[in-house]
């Protein structure tokens, strides 16, 4: 049975031939929920001005297709957001039976620096 038993294997194919390699580094308990707490809080104003939006154009004659463009671009933004996670989450589970990952600190830095940047930038950017 594949290590990947409940992921469809076009998804692997997919994610797994992108060629991007990945690893991860350790943060302590503060920086993990500074990190939270900041996009927490950026997530949570998007969505209020979005519902606001929405309520002020439920009014509308071209609300639906107002709706429908927003679901669409939504849609395709959490498909990048879902490229850029994936093959990360599928390399690491790829060798669950090692407990240590060898990821040295240069290329660690480089790695998280792009996808930080391409994270960033697809979850920041006006809509």
């Amino acid at each position: 049975m594949s290590m990947f038993s409940n992921v469809p294997d076009d998804i692997i194919q997919q994610y797994m031939s992108t060629g991007s390699d990945f690893g991860f580094s350790a943060v302590n308990e503060t920086e993990l929920n500074s990190i939270v707490n900041k996009n927490s809080d950026q997530i949570d104003a998007i969505k209020n001005k979005l519902d606001l939006i929405l309520e002020l154009n439920s009014s509308c004659e071209g609300a639906l297709a107002v709706k429908t463009q927003y679901d669409e671009l939504i849609k395709a933004r959490m498909l990048e957001i879902e490229k850029a996670i994936i093959p990360l989450l599928l390399n690491i589970k790829k060798n669950g039976d090692k407990d240590y990952i060898f990821w040295p600190g240069k290329q660690r830095v480089a790695q998280c620096d792009l996808q930080l940047n391409k994270i960033i930038g697809l979850t920041r950017a006006k809509v």
